[in-house]
């Protein structure tokens, strides 16, 4: 385990859910037990089904590591080498136990490997003795290369380097919608410019996305998706299902159909301001960027603030500098507050700063802020001013990536 500075870590929400941790959540103590000294190393020989004992059942084995008195103890992965819970020559881990009929892991004690952090990694073949890499203890595998594990606890052992976000992959560290308890260190990015800080790329096959969370946006590198804007997201939805520079939505408010939608470059927008850019700024803009039909068309998509699909209330440095292409004219929203979306969501170069979109309030609001058409100065104000927010926060708030493997 390499030594980190203190960083900021994300809490995972599964798709269409919110979270039922924290970043503060503690680290397990009952996390399940193994028996592992005799474990092979890694190998990339397929195995034809999963092993015998590869059931839930078969996680709660010992540990040969003990305490003073004999009982066992729970390895951690965050540990440093020699202090995870395993014997000598062995690494906390996270084990691929089985792909089918549901994915199924467990965390335990393998033989140490070699690679380095940022080396090329193997994982092996799915079971109890094989599913695990060959990184060196503190690194796991993800898209074959060794990266840091980190973990939620806000411990200085969990924690990442200041340009890396820790981040939870589905299937890894966890099983089914248990919350994981170990992530990866994963580099931050740039999701409009699609670049890192040193302005490198993030790689081939890889691209910048956004994690929301109950507490937070962050932007990291991630293995690419390959479904394209518009086109239905087929199977499990994570926040990489997309091509680089797109995110999952709701195809529209009657539907829970997911289809990816691009990002862009946001503009105050009103019936004053800034008109030409409703469907965002050039060349990052709905049109030019994603080829999508102009903010007046039936079906037109016009460029609105990320800080709407925020649940939190605070700022992100994502709230008011990226935004996502909103195709208003499949939308609806609540006029009257009873509880039913029942009016066409307005476009912006229709709006105000002042109070004429029903439902008038009194205090007058704010119209272009409520259908997220400016910048917001603080979170504590949108969400106060939330009559045409509803639609928003029914949008997907991914912050799992897909699985590693």
């Amino acid at each position: 385990m390499s030594a980190r500075p203190l960083a900021t870590v994300i809490v995972v929400v599964l798709a269409l859910t919110a979270c039922g941790g924290g970043a503060d959540d503690p680290l397990p103590t009952d996390a399940p037990l193994v028996d592992t000294p005799e474990l092979d190393a890694p190998t990339d020989a397929p195995t034809d089904a999963p092993e015998a004992d590869a059931t839930p059942d078969a996680i709660d084995a010992t540990t040969d590591a003990s305490t003073a008195d004999g009982s066992p103890i729970a390895c951690n992965p965050l540990l440093p080498v020699g202090q995870q819970g395993c014997i000598p020559g062995q690494k906390c881990t996270w084990i691929r136990v089985q792909d089918t009929p549901e994915p199924l892991g467990r965390l335990g004690c393998v033989p140490d490997g070699s690679v380095a952090l940022g080396g090329a990694c193997t994982q092996g073949a799915s079971g109890n003795t094989t599913g695990y890499d060959d990184c060196a203890a503190g690194g796991i595998c993800i898209g074959g290369t060794c990266m840091d594990v980190c973990g939620f606890d806000g411990s200085p052992e969990a924690a990442c380097g200041p340009d890396d976000h820790c981040v939870r992959y589905g299937q890894l560290f966890a099983n089914g919608e248990d919350d994981p308890i170990a992530g990866a260190c994963t580099p931050r990015c740039d999701p409009i410019t699609q670049l890192q800080s040193n302005g490198a790329s993030c790689g081939a096959n890889r691209g910048c996305y956004l994690l929301t969370t109950q507490t937070d946006t962050v932007a990291i590198c991630a293995g690419a998706g390959t479904t394209i804007v518009r086109q239905e997201i087929v199977g499990a939805v994570y926040a990489n299902s997309c091509v680089p520079g797109a995110q999952p939505r709701r195809r529209d408010s009657s539907s829970t159909v997911m289809e990816c939608g691009g990002l862009c470059r946001p503009a105050d927008v009103t019936s004053t301001t800034n008109m030409t850019s409703e469907g965002g700024v050039a060349p990052d803009s709905c049109q030019q960027r994603w080829g999508r039909p102009s903010p007046g068309d039936p079906d037109g998509e016009s460029c609105r603030y990320w800080w709407a699909r925020e649940p939190f209330d605070t700022l992100s440095p994502y709230s008011n500098t990226v935004g996502w292409c909103f195709r208003h004219g499949a939308h609806l929203y609540d006029s009257d507050l009873n509880g039913t979306l029942d009016l066409a969501f307005p476009r912006c170069v229709s709006l105000t700063t002042g109070d004429v979109e029903p439902p008038v309030m009194n205090p007058p609001g704010n119209d272009a802020l409520h259908f997220w058409c400016i910048a917001t100065p603080q979170m504590l104000a949108r969400v106060a001013q939330s009559i045409g927010r509803e639609p928003a926060m029914r949008e997907p708030r991914h912050d799992t990536l897909a699985p590693p493997w």
